[in-house]
């Protein structure tokens, strides 16, 4: 029988043998990225046991912490001895870093748990990937409006960061100063963060929340924290046809809702923003859009993989895009700002 299998292949000197290992690229990197669901996963494991909100009380050796916590004391240090590498411990595993601290002990202002956890509760749609690449076929429901209120990890949970974002880009677009925005509708608002940043912009402005009931108690909670919640009201989603009278506001904020809903979707979701602006009102679009060409792509291709596991016709959508929704609206495009990876894009009604 013939052997063709790579170790029968034509005999070298072990010099030349060894050459085709050590001159290849070094695999760190690849084999990183095959462990990375590994790392996810004990990150997550780490929240559902609240092990940082735990540690985060005081100090507390393995098996204190284990008995506090209901676990086997030695599975725990291993679990320890990983976060600490991961720098979310102290070098002793007995206390959270300043970053754990922060965005991984519940009840802090910047908690980010409840966005991890609905972030690695998509594990098993991403399990179909080699499926969904071969067939194309998309069934993930993160996309339609009116399913937001089931997902409040991923569409409010990321406040702390959405917030910096919205704060820079409202400043950056020139949205400062009384009067300047006016009456704002935030449509589809998530954790407020764009209304918050317009109120605190425009001290005469009064925001009208509108989302799923779930995230206005988000959205109501934040900007109570802002000291903005007097000049706001919070509306209950009717996606389908929003409760508002025509040409009602002066500004309507339409943000990260487009990538998930796709761009048949975001075209009527558009177009209802038009009828709700005053004639010279502004529209203030903000969504991960694609880069310009000669632009680093950071994230977005992995945004883009994500929206075709997890929802029905989501997109990453390039500015131009939007830009040209619109115009079919109404709307003429007026100026763009990039901050990270999502860019503000404003328009006046026609």
């Amino acid at each position: 029988m013939t052997d063709t299998s790579a170790s029968a292949a034509p005999a070298a000197s072990p010099a030349a043998a060894r050459a085709r290992y050590t001159t290849a690229p070094d695999p760190a990197p690849l084999l990183a990225l095959n462990f990375g669901f590994a790392r996810a996963r004990a990150l997550g494991t780490a929240l559902d046991l609240g092990l940082f909100t735990e540690l985060a009380r005081g100090p507390r050796t393995c098996e204190d912490l284990a008995a506090a916590l209901g676990c086997d004391s030695r599975a725990l240090g291993d679990l320890l001895a990983v976060l600490t590498e991961f720098g979310l411990l102290t070098e002793d595993g007995q206390e959270p870093t300043e970053l754990s601290r922060a965005y991984l002990v519940e009840g802090e202002p910047a908690y980010l748990g409840d966005h991890f956890a609905e972030v690695l509760g998509q594990w098993d749609r991403w399990s179909a990937l080699t499926s969904v690449v071969r067939s194309g076929e998309r069934s993930g429901d993160l996309g339609a409006p009116a399913s937001r209120g089931r997902h409040p990890g991923l569409f409010g949970g990321g406040f702390p960061i959405a917030v910096r974002v919205a704060f820079a880009a409202v400043q950056a677009l020139g949205l400062r100063g009384a009067g300047r925005a006016g009456r704002v509708l935030d449509l589809a608002c998530g954790g407020g963060e764009w209304g918050i940043a317009l109120a605190a912009a425009d001290p005469l402005a009064e925001v009208t929340a509108h989302d799923d009931p779930v995230l206005l108690g988000s959205a109501r909670a934040r900007a109570a924290e802002f000291g903005v919640a007097g000049r706001f009201r919070f509306v209950s989603a009717d996606f389908a046809a929003p409760p508002f009278a025509d040409a009602g506001f002066d500004t309507v904020v339409l943000a990260h809702a487009g990538r998930f809903a796709g761009p048949s979707a975001t075209a009527r979701l558009v177009g209802e923003c038009a009828r709700l602006l005053r004639p010279g009102g502004s529209l203030l679009l903000a969504d991960v859009m694609r880069p310009e060409p000669g632009r680093p792509a950071l994230s977005r291709p992995m945004l883009g993989l994500s929206l075709r596991v997890n929802t029905a016709d989501g997109a990453v959508m390039a500015a131009e895009e939007y830009r040209a929704l619109m115009e079919e609206a109404g709307v003429t495009a007026k100026e763009c700002v990039t901050r990270g990876l999502v860019t503000a894009q404003t328009g006046e009604r026609r």
